[in-house]
């Protein structure tokens, strides 16, 4: 793999509560009023019909993430929101705008030791980067052990789209701090006072670019796993500006699907147990 997984300051243990709150509410800020993964409502809609399920539990859910944008556009699911730095002030808000869709999950959650009762299909966001290629492995391979469905969605890649982005970013994050909540002195203070926030975004963006899996990448863990009756899905959404480029992993037990076809008497497409890859535009 052709990756550099060098040190993102969010992932840092020591890093100020108030300034990692700060950067995933930019993020999801970002994503939600540029509508970024709304290209990915069919992929969703897909493998939870293939589960039969309309639970979701959302990893590495930051600041809620896409969440509320999305059950705006229609998705019908509930969504459990996790993370091991729970960004609780942005959970909470997202949950009082979807009461009946939207629960929190208070405790730190790890996305490598996913607990047991946590139920429905696994989502992640732009999370997956964040583990080296042995852990992002174990993950998957938690997941097929447990029987789950996953579905990893990233946008940052190596391109010169994704490089100009990076750059406007902490630009953006200037002029939009004021209208985020909670707005508190220390948001004020490390925007703006001593630059902290723009400038650890700004570096997190830059090492994303380097620690991004490529679809071939996500392929090869995929085929990695020992995970007899699984089908995995990679592929490459290309929506138009202002979207960016998103890079997918699909991954569902195939006995699910198939119990809930079986009175179908019409043939159905077969779907393979080794990755496959697809490139759309949207």
């Amino acid at each position: 793999m052709r990756r550099w997984h060098l040190i993102e300051i969010e992932d840092l243990p020591f890093l100020p509560t108030s300034v990692r709150n700060l950067l995933t509410d930019v993020l999801a800020f970002l994503s939600t009023r540029l509508k970024i993964y709304r290209p990915v409502l069919p992929l969703l809609e897909d493998v939870l019909v293939k589960m039969g399920t309309r639970r979701i539990i959302d990893l590495c859910s930051g600041a809620a993430g896409p969440w509320p944008k999305l059950l705006d556009d229609g998705l019908d699911v509930s969504v459990t929101l996790t993370d091991k730095y729970p960004n609780r002030a942005a959970m909470s808000l997202a949950q009082r705008q979807h009461p009946e869709r939207i629960t929190i999950r208070e405790d730190p959650v790890d996305a490598r030791a996913l607990p047991a009762d946590c139920a429905g299909v696994c989502t992640m966001f732009n999370g997956f980067h964040h583990f080296p290629p042995a852990e992002a492995k174990a993950i998957l391979q938690s997941l097929v052990q447990r029987r789950k469905a996953i579905a990893v969605f990233e946008i940052t890649e190596a391109s010169p789209r994704i490089f100009l982005s990076v750059l406007c970013v902490p630009i953006l994050m200037l002029l939009i701090t004021p209208w985020l909540r909670p707005l508190t002195w220390e948001r004020l203070f490390w925007t703006y006072l001593i630059p902290l926030a723009p400038l650890c975004l700004l570096w997190d963006g830059l090492v994303s670019m380097l620690r991004i899996y490529s679809q071939q990448d996500l392929q090869q863990l995929a085929a990695a796993t020992d995970s007899p009756g699984y089908a995995w899905k990679t592929g490459r959404l290309t929506p138009p500006f202002p979207g960016l480029p998103i890079t997918y992993l699909i991954g569902y037990p195939q006995a699910e699907e198939q119990s809930r076809q079986q009175d179908v008497p019409t043939a159905e497409a077969s779907t393979a147990t080794t990755p496959q890859s697809e490139t759309a535009n949207t």
